[in-house]
C-alpha cells in the first residue's frame, strides 16, 4: 500500500449540484499536490437519494425482493456521482479510476437497506491505488453474498470511507460543509468547535453530521478520523483520546 494514501469522503452537502464537483476536483488536486494517493468516496449529488427513494416507493411494494430492488435503484445516485467526478477529474487533467463495490469486493451482511460491510478485497483496491493517482468509489453501497446491491443506511458513505480506510490503514477525512464538529448546534449560539473529540461524545451529538453507525465502527476497530470542510488545514479529529474544545482565538482557517 502507498504510504501516503488518504481516503476523502465527499457527502451530498458538499456536492449540492453537479457544478460543485469543481470544488471537489480542487480538493482532490490539493491532496495530490502533497504527494497523496487519493481514494475519493462520493455520495449522490444533492437531493438525488431522497428523489430516488420517493420515486421507488411510489410503487408501493414492501417485500424482501422489493427492498433489494429499491437498493439497486437508489444506488444509481452514487454510481452517477462517482462517474461524473471521474469525468470532471479527467477534464481537469487528473487521471482517476472509478471502482464499484463489486470490483473491490465490498461484501455486506444484513437487510438490503441497512447492511453492514464485512469484507473488502484489499488487494484489488490496492492495485487500483498503485496504478492511478485517484480512485473513486461510490459510498453508501455494497454487495451481499448473493450478489444483491445493498445500502449501508442513511449517511452510509461515512461508513464506506471509514471501512476502506481501516482496511487500507490509510488516513481518513470526512469532508463536510462545516469546518468540524461542535459541542452543540452552531445555530443555537455559543457553540464551540472540537479540536479533537472522542467517540462517545460524537455519539452524544445529533447524527446530522456524522453517521453514528460509522462512528461505532471506528470505535470498534480503534480508527481515528477527521471531519472538516474543503480546504481546511485543521479539522476536528475523532478518536479515543479525551475531547478538547478549541479556544476562541484558535479558529481554524480555510485556505
Amino acid at each position: 500500500m502507498h504510504e501516503h494514501t488518504v481516503v476523502l469522503k465527499f457527502g451530498s452537502s458538499v456536492i449540492p449540484s453537479e457544478s460543485a464537483l469543481t470544488d471537489v476536483v480542487g480538493e482532490v488536486r490539493r491532496w495530490c499536490a502533497r504527494g497523496s494517493r487519493v481514494v475519493a468516496v462520493v455520495s449522490a449529488v444533492g437531493g438525488a437519494t431522497d428523489m430516488l427513494l420517493g420515486h421507488a416507493r411510489s410503487f408501493g411494494a414492501a417485500t424482501r425482493s422489493a427492498s433489494a430492488a429499491l437498493a439497486a435503484y437508489v444506488a444509481t445516485g452514487e454510481l452517477q456521482s462517482a462517474a461524473l467526478l471521474g469525468l470532471a477529474l479527467a477534464r481537469s487533467g487528473i487521471d482517476a479510476a472509478v471502482r464499484d463495490p463489486a470490483s473491490i469486493g465490498l461484501l455486506t451482511d444484513g437487510p438490503p437497506l441497512d447492511s453492514t460491510p464485512i469484507r473488502l478485497d484489499v488487494s484489488a483496491l490496492a492495485r487500483a491505488i498503485a496504478g492511478w493517482p485517484v480512485v473513486i468509489v461510490p459510498g453508501f453501497l455494497g454487495r451481499s453474498s448473493t450478489g444483491e446491491t445493498t445500502l449501508l443506511g442513511r449517511g452510509g458513505s461515512d461508513l464506506t470511507a471509514l471501512f476502506l480506510a481501516h482496511h487500507l490503514r490509510a488516513r481518513c477525512r470526512l469532508v463536510k460543509d462545516v469546518n468540524g464538529l461542535y459541542d452543540r448546534d452552531p445555530a443555537e449560539g455559543d457553540a464551540r468547535r472540537f479540536e479533537r473529540v472522542n467517540y462517545a461524545d460524537v455519539l452524544a451529538l445529533s447524527e446530522g453530521i456524522v453517521q453514528h453507525k460509522a462512528v461505532r465502527f471506528a470505535l470498534e476497530v480503534g480508527l481515528e478520523f477527521e471531519v472538516g470542510c474543503i480546504g481546511l488545514e485543521r479539522p476536528t479529529t475523532v478518536g479515543g483520546r479525551s475531547s478538547r474544545l478549541e479556544e476562541p482565538e484558535e479558529c481554524a482557517s480555510v485556505g
